[in-house]
């Protein structure tokens, strides 16, 4: 089980690189390296979610239906 850090240690660079990302992602201002690595793990999700569905008989084991 994942234990939950209500505050993770961090210093001014991760700060730093967390701000960065942020303003990134909410601009949407992305290279084309890093809409194509996007798209590929987006598309990677959905296929591991959609085999895992498959294997449980068209149930979310998740979701609960």
């Amino acid at each position: 089980m994942i234990r939950s850090i209500p505050n993770p240690p961090m210093d001014r660079d991760d700060v730093a690189r967390f701000r960065c990302n942020l303003e990134k992602h909410l601009r949407g201002d992305f290279n084309a390296e890093e809409r194509h690595r996007n798209a590929e793990r987006k598309a990677r999700t959905e296929a591991n979610a959609n085999r895992i569905i498959a294997n449980c008989g068209g149930k979310n084991p998740l979701l609960g239906y």
